[in-house]
């Protein structure tokens, strides 16, 4: 499929109304986080245990040095970075994943291991935040929440693997927690590639706004070189 439609072509008009108008949210100094979604070793190197099944990681691959970007950027206006990472002891924590990727019976997203950690390129540092998770939503049984209050967070810039999988279910967890969620178009990627667009386009007409690098970038930029509020803490 094409990519997102544009604004123009996804807008319905009824009796004046546009009732699937794209959402477009700020993003206010203070008040803003970058959730970057399990760009992990064994989704992304060519080492990892993916690419060891066999399984193309091209389209996951093309949102490395976006992402990078985008974590250079946040950090560049003090907006902080918070890193997820997907993993499981066995086959018993692993829930109904185990089921539709049986792969990962011998492996795989091991918490402790190479494979577990997040890729180098990506440029993690130890003093980010860092948010275990073993089901799609990082919002499930974990402390992302409580991590996101703690920083003030309103909008909440998303990028990462994969796109319709624990991208679309982080996304979709934010809203439900009255966050304002972006995802980051070009940041992210799947194993399944023609999913990549209707991905994106169910999350830009139901909870998140989908935006471009380049504006997300722009956006940053306008920000303070601080992002703080004035006044230190709220």
């Amino acid at each position: 499929m094409a990519a997102v439609r544009k604004e123009a072509e996804v807008q319905r008009s009824y009796a004046g109304a546009d009732p699937f108008a794209l959402t477009r949210f700020e993003l206010a100094p203070g008040r803003v986080a970058l959730v970057v979604i399990d760009m992990q070793n064994d989704f992304l190197h060519e080492s990892g245990w993916y690419a060891r099944q066999g399984i193309d990681i091209a389209h996951m691959r093309a949102a490395i040095t976006p992402t990078a970007a985008l974590v250079a950027e946040a950090r560049a206006h003090g907006v902080p970075v918070i890193w997820t990472r997907h993993g499981f002891r066995d086959l018993r924590d692993a829930g109904i994943l185990a089921r539709h990727r049986p792969f990962f019976a011998e492996g795989g997203l091991r918490p402790g291991s190479w494979g577990y950690e997040v890729l180098e390129e990506c440029g993690a540092r130890p003093d980010d935040w860092f948010v275990e998770k073993q089901r799609l939503s990082a919002f499930f049984a974990t402390n992302l929440e409580l991590v996101l209050r703690a920083l003030r967070a309103e909008t909440v810039l998303f990028c990462g693997v994969l796109t319709n999988q624990c991208v679309a279910a982080t996304s979709k967890d934010a809203s439900f927690r009255d966050f304002q969620p972006i995802v980051v178009r070009e940041a992210t990627g799947t194993t399944l590639p023609h999913l990549h667009d209707p991905a994106l386009e169910m999350m830009a007409v139901g909870w998140a706004e989908v935006r471009s690098l380049a504006d997300t970038v722009a956006a940053l930029r306008a920000l303070p070189l601080v992002n703080e509020p004035a006044g230190g803490l709220a």
